[in-house]
């Protein structure tokens, strides 16, 4: 019995010593986000200009109602813009991001529009279960930290979780968002395989 627990130790020795490197890296959690245009059966949603989302319907690829998901006043310069979006439940997740500034972390009540910021400085993000595992950049380290948190944005604690995203424009073909400038709006249209619409305006502050 004893020499055969040795040999099932040596055994075992020898193979954690041969084990490729990657056997040893820390576990990820990945997700795909969108950019532009996620949509569920016929309801599309939109990322804005500014921090705005569009909740459109569409009817064989044609829009047949349009309204914000929550009301932005103004635009933070020309190049503020919400992407990697993600529903979960009655909640769109998704990143607010900027020229020169990092990207926070926020979520938004679909029904309501009442938007709230989870984190900033944010990275990556990635929601398993009733979680949300992601990456913060640290000035002070110059490195990314990781961490888990509630998806209300509570109890934040690190983790040794790596959250991963991966980006699309879109989640279905055909369908994309495209900006125009003009006279000191941002204006948001969406794409579709049977035409371009306007969805609405925001004032550029």
């Amino acid at each position: 019995m004893k020499k055969r627990l040795a040999l099932l130790l040596t055994a075992l020795v020898v193979a954690v010593a041969f084990m490729p490197a990657s056997a040893f890296a820390a576990s990820k959690a990945k997700m795909t986000v969108y950019t532009e245009v996620y949509k569920t059966g016929n309801t599309v949603y939109c990322a804005g200009e500014g921090d705005s989302i569009y909740k459109v319907r569409v009817k064989d690829d044609k829009v047949t109602s349009k309204k914000k998901v929550m009301e932005t006043t103004f635009c933070m310069g020309p190049y503020s813009y919400v992407w990697s979006m993600k529903k979960k439940g009655g909640y769109i997740y998704y990143e607010l991001g900027g020229e020169g500034t990092y990207n926070q972390l926020k979520r938004v009540q679909i029904s309501s529009g009442k938007k709230k910021t989870l984190t900033s400085c944010v990275n990556d993000y990635a929601i398993k279960g009733k979680k949300i595992y992601y990456s913060n950049y640290d000035e002070d380290s110059d490195k990314l930290k990781y961490r888990v948190m509630k998806l209300n944005g509570k109890n934040k604690k690190k983790s040794s979780v790596h959250a991963q995203s991966k980006y699309k424009r879109s989640n279905a073909a055909g369908y994309s968002v495209k900006y125009k400038k003009k006279g000191g709006y941002a204006k948001t249209y969406l794409k579709t395989p049977q035409g371009t619409y306007y969805l609405g305006k925001t004032e550029i502050e």
